[in-house]
C-alpha cells in the first residue's frame, strides 16, 4: 500500500518519505484494514523492527490532524527521551506540539493541556492521574507500547492500573504494542480491540545454537546452511572474532553486570585489529570522553575508556546516563563494534545490531538458577538484523556442551513464548493503588472499588476478583490504621484483620488530608507511615536508615560476609538498635543499615571512586539510589511540613539537598550556584570563600586561581546578578 492511500497532507508524507518509507508493510496494512484510522481500539502484536512505531505515528498524525490530543505509554525513562527526540525532530516542524513528561512525580504538569502529543512513562502518568489533571479528559488516543510488560512484576501493575483509569475517564481510542505473544488476544479483549498479530519481519531473522563440536565449533540455524567455525578458544572470542572478519556488529547478552564487563574485556584483546586507523583516532576521542564523564573517573570508567580504544564496550545500568549515551549513539553509527549488555536492553532502545549473541540463558533468583523465559529470549533475539542496513540478521544461542544444544534449540528456536498473566494481585501493589483510588474520589465507596477492579486485567483473565477484594480489605484496614483513609459504616473484624464487608452496602471510603499527601507524593502508604513515624525521633542518623527501608529503596545490595564485621561494628557505634542477629528481618535490617552508611559517606564527600570500592556501587547505581533517596526525603519533608513539625521539615530539607550534591552542610550555599559541584565548593571553600557575598568581594584573580578563568569569570558574572536582584528585593 502507498503512503498516498493515507490522505495525509503532502508535508507529512513527505516527513515519511524521507525517514525511508515509500510503502507500507503487512502489519502496517493490516492496522489499517482493521479501523486504525477510524477511531478502533486494537492492539498490534508483532515481531520487534516490524513496522510497529509507524502504526503509532499514522494513528497520532491521524488524530493531530483532527485537532487530538495524543498519549504515548512507555516503560522507561530512556526509551521515553529516544521518542521524544525521534518524533520531535519529525513532526515539530508541522506544528505538531510534543512534550516529555518523565520527571517530578508530585505535579498535575498543568503546563501538558497545550500539546498534541505526550510522551511519558507509565510510572509518570500513574502520578499525573492522582493530580486529577483537568486535560486528561481531553485525550483522544492513547498509545501503550510494550504492553506485553503488564506481565512483569515490578512495571505491570501500574500500566494495568493505569490503563483500566484512562479506559474510564477518556473516550479515547486505545492503541496497544506487543511482542508477539501466546495470548495477545486476551489483551485485545480486555481492551474491547481488535487484534492484529503479524510474524512479518522486515530484516529475516536467522535463529541458531552455536555449540564446540570436537576440534571446531559449529553454527546450526533453523532455515540457512550452518557454519563450521574452524577456531580453537572461548566461545566469546570465536564468534566475536567471526563477526568483525566479515565487518559487522554484534550485541551480546550476559546475565549480570559482572559478565558483561569481563566478556567486553576478553572481546578487547582481539578487536583492534580489525579497526581502520580512523576508527581508532575515533576510538581514542570517545574513550577520553568515557573516562571525564564524572569529575574524578572510577574504576569502571578506567575500564570502559580502555575497551573503548578497541571498539568494544559494555552496558548496564551501573553506567552514568553520559556514558551510556556515548555508548548507544557509537553503536548505532557502528563505531562499537562489540557491544556486551545485561538483559535489560533488549526491551525498549533502539540498539538493532546483524549478529546477537546470547550467552547466558538462566539467571538466579531465590531457588537457584532458572531458564530465562522465552519471550526475554525472543526479545533478545528480535534486535538482530538493522531495517536499512542488513537484508538479513542472526541470533545464535551460545551452548557450552553439544549437549546442551538440544536443550536451547527446542526450549528457544522451536518454543513458543508464554502467555502473560496480570501481577495485579501483588498486596504490595494493590496498597499503592487502593489509596490512589480513594484520594482522587475514582472510589468513593467499597463498591466503587470493586467495579473499578472487575475492569481490569486481572479480573478479566481470572473472571473473578474475590483474591483481589480479599486483599483489599486487608489494606483498607492498614491504610485507616496509618490515619490515611476513614471509613464509614465498615463492619471490621479485628480478630482476622480483614474487613467483613457487605458489597451491598454503601461502604464509604474517603482519604485524609494526610492520605491524600501521600497518594499525590507517589509513595508506597508503608513507607510514608515510617517516614512519618521517625519524624518522632532525632534526624540524620535515624532518618536516613528510614529512607534505606523504604520499598522505593529496594533492591538494596546484600552485605557480604568480607563486609559484615565493619558494617556491624557501624551499627553498634551507631546507637541504633536493630533485629537479634538470629531474627529473620536482621538480613534486611543489615541491608538497609549499609545503605544509610553508604549515604553518609556520599553526605561527607567520599569520591565516586572511593565508594565504588568501599560497597560496590557503581557510579549509574548511585546516581539512582540518590535520585529516590532525595526524593524520599523531598515528601519526608511535605509530611513533615502538613504534620505542623517544622524542624524535622527543615532537618529533611537539609539531608535531601546534601544527598543532591554529595556534601557536607558548610558547602550548600555553593554548590547551589551554576558551575559549581562538590569539588569547586571545597576549594572555594577552603580559600576562604563560603558563600555569594564572598564571591562577590573576592578579586577575580584570586577565583581565576582557584577555579580557572573561565569558570571564575561566569562564576563572578553570576553571583553578581544574583546579589544585586536580592538587595533589589529589600528596597524600599
Amino acid at each position: 500500500m502507498n503512503l498516498s492511500r493515507l490522505d495525509f497532507p503532502e508535508e507529512i508524507t513527505s516527513i515519511l518519505e524521507k525517514s525511508g518509507i515509500s510503502e507500507l508493510n503487512p502489519p502496517q496494512i493490516a492496522a489499517i484494514k482493521s479501523g486504525l484510522l477510524e477511531n478502533k481500539n486494537l492492539v498490534i502484536a508483532a515481531p520487534t523492527a516490524s513496522g510497529k512505531t509507524l502504526i503509532a505515528e499514522i494513528a497520532f498524525i491521524k488524530n493531530f490532524l483532527n485537532s487530538g490530543k495524543t498519549v504515548y505509554l512507555v516503560p522507561l525513562k530512556a526509551l521515553a527521551s529516544e521518542k521524544y527526540r525521534e518524533f520531535k525532530e519529525k513532526y515539530e516542524k508541522i506544528g505538531m506540539r510534543i512534550a516529555i513528561s518523565i520527571g517530578d512525580l508530585d505535579s498535575d504538569d498543568a503546563w501538558l493541556r497545550s500539546y498534541d502529543l505526550i510522551i511519558a512513562s507509565n510510572e509518570k502518568m500513574d502520578s499525573l492521574l492522582r493530580h486529577s489533571p483537568e486535560w486528561i479528559n481531553r485525550v483522544s488516543l492513547i498509545i501503550a507500547d510494550e504492553i506485553h510488560l503488564i506481565n512483569d512484576a515490578s512495571r505491570g501493575p501500574t500500566l494495568e492500573v493505569v490503563l483500566t483509569r484512562l479506559h474510564d475517564i477518556a473516550n479515547a481510542q486505545i492503541l496497544a504494542l506487543s511482542a508477539t505473544i501466546q495470548n495477545a488476544d486476551e489483551i485485545a479483549e480486555w481492551l474491547d480491540a481488535k487484534l492484529v498479530k503479524s510474524d512479518y519481519r522486515p530484516v529475516k531473522l536467522h535463529k541458531g545454537v552455536f555449540y564446540p563440536d570436537g576440534s571446531d565449533s559449529k553454527i546450526e540455524f533453523l532455515e540457512k546452511e550452518k557454519y563450521i567455525l574452524q577456531a580453537d578458544g572461548e566461545n566469546e572470542l570465536i564468534l566475536s572474532a567471526d563477526t568483525l572478519s566479515r565487518n559487522k556488529q554484534a550485541l551480546m547478552f550476559l546475565s549480570t553486570r559482572a559478565s558483561a564487563e569481563a566478556a567486553a574485556e576478553k572481546i578487547s584483546r582481539i578487536s583492534e585489529k580489525f579497526l581502520s586507523r580512523e576508527e581508532k583516532e575515533k576510538l581514542a576521542e570517545l574513550s577520553n570522553e568515557a573516562l571525564n564523564a564524572l569529575g574524578n573517573p572510577t574504576k569502571q570508567c578506567k575500564r570502559l575508556a580502555s575497551l573503548l580504544k578497541s571498539g568494544v564496550a559494555f552496558h548496564h545500568a551501573g553506567l552514568v546516563a553520559k556514558q551510556r549515551q556515548i555508548i548507544e549513539d557509537n553503536f548505532r553509527n557502528g563505531l562499537i563494534k562489540i557491544l556486551t549488555a545485561t538483559p535489560t536492553l533488549a526491551f525498549g532502545l533502539n540498539l538493532p545490531a546483524w549478529r546477537v549473541l546470547i550467552r547466558d540463558t538462566k539467571r538466579y533468583g531465590g531457588y537457584g538458577a532458572d531458564y530465562i523465559p522465552v519471550l526475554e529470549i525472543h526479545q533478545m533475539q528480535g534486535r538482530a538484523g538493522r531495517p536499512k542496513y542488513d537484508t538479513d540478521g542472526e541470533a545464535i544461542l551460545m551452548a557450552k556442551t553439544k549437549a546442551e544444544t538440544k536443550e536451547l534449540w527446542e526450549r528457544y528456536i522451536l518454543g513458543e513464548p508464554e502467555p502473560i498473566y496480570s501481577k495485579l494481585s501483588l498486596e504490595s501493589v494493590l496498597r499503592m493503588h487502593v489509596l490512589s483510588l480513594v484520594s482522587c474520589e475514582a472510589a468513593r465507596t467499597l463498591q466503587h472499588l470493586q467495579d473499578f477492579f472487575s475492569k481490569t486485567f486481572f479480573a478479566h483473565q481470572y473472571k473473578d476478583i474475590d483474591e483481589v477484594m480479599e486483599k483489599v480489605g486487608k489494606i483498607l484496614k492498614e491504610l485507616e490504621s496509618y490515619n490515611f483513609i476513614r471509613i464509614e459504616n465498615g463492619n471490621f473484624i479485628s480478630n482476622e484483620f480483614v474487613p467483613a464487608f457487605d458489597i451491598g452496602k454503601d461502604i464509604k471510603l474517603e482519604a485524609t488530608r494526610l492520605g491524600k499527601r501521600v497518594s499525590e507524593l507517589y509513595l508506597d502508604p508503608q513507607s510514608a507511615h515510617r517516614l512519618i513515624e521517625n519524624l518522632k525521633v532525632q534526624p540524620d542518623m535515624n532518618y536516613l536508615l528510614a529512607a534505606s527501608q523504604c520499598m522505593e529503596m529496594r533492591p538494596l545490595s546484600a552485605v557480604k560476609q568480607k563486609e559484615t564485621e565493619w558494617v556491624e561494628e557501624a551499627l553498634e557505634s551507631s546507637g541504633l538498635v536493630g533485629p537479634d542477629v538470629w531474627d529473620i528481618d536482621y538480613e534486611d535490617f543489615l541491608k538497609s543499615f549499609k545503605a544509610s552508611l553508604m549515604f553518609t559517606d556520599w553526605m561527607s564527600e567520599t569520591g565516586e571512586d572511593k565508594l565504588l570500592e568501599k560497597y560496590g556501587i557503581t557510579p549509574g547505581e548511585l546516581y539512582a539510589k540518590t535520585t529516590t533517596a532525595e526524593w524520599i526525603f523531598y515528601a519526608m519533608a511535605e509530611l513533615a511540613k502538613l504534620l505542623n513539625k517544622r524542624l524535622p521539615a527543615n532537618a529533611a530539607s537539609k539531608i535531601k539537598l546534601r544527598i543532591r550534591y554529595g556534601v557536607k552542610e558548610e558547602l550548600l550555599p555553593l554548590v547551589r550556584l551554576r558551575s559549581i559541584g562538590r569539588i569547586r565548593a571545597r576549594l572555594l571553600f577552603r580559600n576562604g570563600i563560603k558563600n555569594i557575598s564572598d564571591i562577590k568581594k573576592a578579586q577575580l584573580e584570586k577565583l581565576e586561581a582557584i577555579l580557572g578563568r573561565n569558570v571564575a569569570k561566569q562564576l563572578k558574572e553570576t553571583t553578581e546578578e544574583n546579589l544585586d536582584e536580592k538587595m533589589k528585593r529589600f528596597k524600599f
